[in-house]
């Protein structure tokens, strides 16, 4: 069974953008309700990029940062 989270530390631009997109993907097949992706805090470039694939994703409807702005919670809406 998938996990609903996955984490980005340690990851590339690309690589994250490929993971983000099989996790949101993933989490779908396993009909869950949400998906969130551990991206950090660092230079803020895989929260944009995290933000940028939600906001483009036709299976997300509504997303936001957790308290502590080190993860990005999808709403899935299939």
């Amino acid at each position: 069974m998938e996990k609903i989270s996955i984490d980005l530390h340690g990851m590339r631009y690309n690589q994250a953008r490929i993971a983000i997109e099989n996790h949101i993907t993933n989490c779908i097949n396993s009909n869950y309700s949400h998906v969130r992706i551990v991206h950090g805090h660092g230079t803020g470039a895989l929260r944009n990029l995290t933000k940028e694939l939600f906001e483009k994703s036709e299976f997300i409807n509504e997303f936001y940062l957790e308290q502590n702005f080190i993860a990005t919670i999808g709403k899935l809406n299939y």
